[in-house]
Parts: structure tokens; sequence; C-alpha cells
């Protein structure tokens, strides 16, 4: 047990460090998703940091900076959420709904101001004293389950929402900051076992789980893509297709859908433009001609799919074409994958069973064999 304190230490220094690093926004991508991002990492130091401070008895010297430190604790699960929302949303602008989020830490410390005047509690009778002992215990750790879980959905709709407007998502998914969530499980059962049941063998790798998880989270949030790498012209014409909410049933004209299909179908059967690896709908719809609006309303109301899979039908078929062709014979699946498009092996070999019922091998195989047959 004594190198529990040294271990929380040495790991709630690795958190202010990194989210010193991430509020420094040294690489210049998710600017404002990163700066809250950065908070939640240094407020999740601060109460890792309390451990080591109670075995100092720091709570006996420094009453205040304690009672302050456990308090800034209602204000780590808001910043995560508030991050992952600018992280997954198309307007970086300030909205003064966030404030609510930190409404309960507002609540507590007015509660507690009392305290920091006077170095006293407020004395309730033993009924009322019961209740506010129960609300104190549990308020914490129901926050951050209510949190965790605003969080994890949001991730979970972030890619449904980025298959509207990208061709590839595998660096702007943001599946490390939803592993790191699922991480974040082991710490609040690491956290709850602190608090309500107190199993010694779990307490012997609480540090672990906290060290493991800082650096899980430092490791991928420096290496990190900008999520909507699009220009603010790009960025105001997707936010008018309200990628976060349900579309409404007509936004084009019927004489324009159609015109508007005409383009499409010369631009993909002539110009091939699915084979862009970075193809994205504002592209699509600057070569239409038309806002990305119109461009996903002429793919959802004709072809009845959303963006992503719309590019990627045609990719596949291409790689159809080339695994068998003698391409295959010069080219690996790797570059099979990008003469289609595709970004990542992994992407295509997924696409390509999911449409085809085979993988790419398997696919070659077969027609091997059907054409032996034939002969």
């Amino acid at each position: 047990m004594l190198n529990f304190p040294i271990l929380l230490g040495i790991t709630s220094g690795a958190a202010f460090l990194l989210g010193f690093l991430l509020l420094a926004h040294s690489r210049k991508v998710n600017g404002i998703a990163n700066k809250y991002l950065g908070l939640f990492v240094v407020t999740l130091g601060l109460a890792i940091l309390e451990i080591p401070l109670f075995y100092q008895k720091v709570q006996l010297n420094h009453p205040n900076l304690f009672e302050m430190i456990g308090l800034i604790r209602f204000l780590t699960a808001p910043f995560l959420y508030i991050s992952i929302l600018y992280f997954t949303s198309l307007q970086k602008k300030f909205d003064k709904k966030i404030l609510w989020h930190f409404l309960p830490f507002l609540i507590f410390f007015l509660f507690r101001f009392p305290f920091f005047i006077t170095g006293k509690n407020i004395e309730f009778s033993y009924a009322v004293g019961r209740v506010v002992f129960f609300i104190l215990q549990t308020a914490l750790p129901i926050q951050a389950v209510i949190y965790w879980c605003l969080s994890f959905r949001r991730l979970q709709n972030h890619l449904k929402n980025l298959h509207k407007i990208s061709s590839s998502t595998e660096e702007i998914d943001l599946s490390w900051l939803k592993y790191f969530l699922l991480i974040l499980l082991f710490i609040v059962v690491a956290w709850f076992n602190l608090i309500f049941f107190n199993l010694k063998s779990l307490i012997e790798f609480t540090p672990f789980i906290y060290l493991f998880s800082v650096f899980f989270l430092g490791y991928f949030s420096l290496q990190q893509k900008e999520v909507f790498d699009f220009s603010k012209n790009e960025l105001s014409d997707l936010s008018t297709i309200k990628i976060d909410k349900k579309e409404t049933p007509k936004r084009v004209s019927e004489s324009c859908l159609n015109e508007l299909d005409k383009k499409l179908q010369a631009i993909m059967s002539l110009e091939r433009v699915y084979l862009e690896n970075d193809l994205s709908l504002p592209k699509l719809a600057q070569k239409l001609n038309a806002s990305c609006n119109e461009t996903s309303f002429v793919i959802n109301e004709l072809y009845g799919d959303n963006f992503y899979n719309f590019i990627n039908k045609h990719r596949i078929e291409e790689a159809k074409n080339l695994l068998l062709s003698t391409k295959y014979n010069q080219l690996n699946i790797l570059g099979i994958a990008y003469e289609s498009g595709f970004n990542s092996k992994t992407t295509f070999n997924t696409t390509f069973k999911k449409l085809t019922g085979l993988s790419p091998t398997d696919f070659v195989k077969l027609n091997i064999s059907l054409a032996e047959k034939e002969l």
C-alpha cells in the first residue's frame, strides 16, 4: 500500500502535463474541443491528486484548498462531455447552453461557501443531516454515470453523422475517444469501490488503472486529426443539412432534383470522382454546382442512401473490376484498395464483405472457379 499515493501522484502529474499540452493547442486541430478536453484532464488530475494529498494530511493544514479540490471534481464530467460536443459538432461557436452543465458545481460551491469563510460546516438536525450526507455522497457518482452515458451516445451518433458528409472516416471517427470512454468505465468502477465497497484486491490495481487511462488518452489525443477539416464557407453550407437532426422530407424541387441527378450520374461515370480518397460532400456539391443540402437530398431521395455508402458502393464496383483484371497480379489487396479510392485496407475489406458477402480474396477465388467451370 506504500506505493499507492506515490503512483497516484505520478498519475496526476502525467494528467497535468497532458492537460497543459491540450490547452496549449500545439497541433492546431479541434481547437475548442481540445481546450475542454485539456480542462477535463487537469480536473481529473486534481481528483487523483486528492488521495496523495490526503496521505500528506493537507486537509488538516490547508482545509480550504482540500475542499476546493473536492468541489472541482463536479467540473470533470461536464468538461469531458462539452469537449465531445465540440468534437462532434460542425458549429464551433460558444453556446450559452453549456453553462447549465456547471450548475451542480455552483450549487455545491454555494453550499460549502460558509465553510470557506468560517471554517465550520453548516449544522443540521440528525434527520436532515442524513439526507444531506446521502446527497453529498451520491451526487458526484450519479453525475459521472449520467455524463458518461451522454458522452458515449454522442460518439455513437457521430459516425452516423460523418457518413452523411464524408466518404472516408477512419481518421476522424473519434474511435480513440470512444475507447477511452470504455477505459473510463474501469476508472469509475475502481472509484466506486473506493467510495462504497472498499474491496482490497481491486484497490491494489486502482493506481495502475488510473495511470494506464491517462497514458492511453495522451497517446491518441496527441495524434488526432481535424474532425471537420472544411473551410468556413463549407462548414456554413454543411450546417444547412442539420446532420445532427432529422432531415425535413422535401428540400429540392422535382425539376431541380432530376437535373442534379443527371449531373451526378455524369460525374460518377465519366469523371469517376469516387476514386478521390478524400472526397467529401462539399467537394461533390462543388462539382455539381449545388449546395450540400441539395446534393445530400439527391442521394437520400433517389438512391435511398447516405453519402458514405453511395460513394463506397461505386468504389467496390471499381475494386471488383480491378480484382478480375490483370492489375490484380501487379497489386496486392492494399494496392487495389487505394486504386479504388479507399484509405485503408481494413475499411476496404469490411465494406467489400458487407456489400458482396465475400472477402476480396474469396471473391477472386470464386470468379476463377466459375471461369474454370465454364471452360
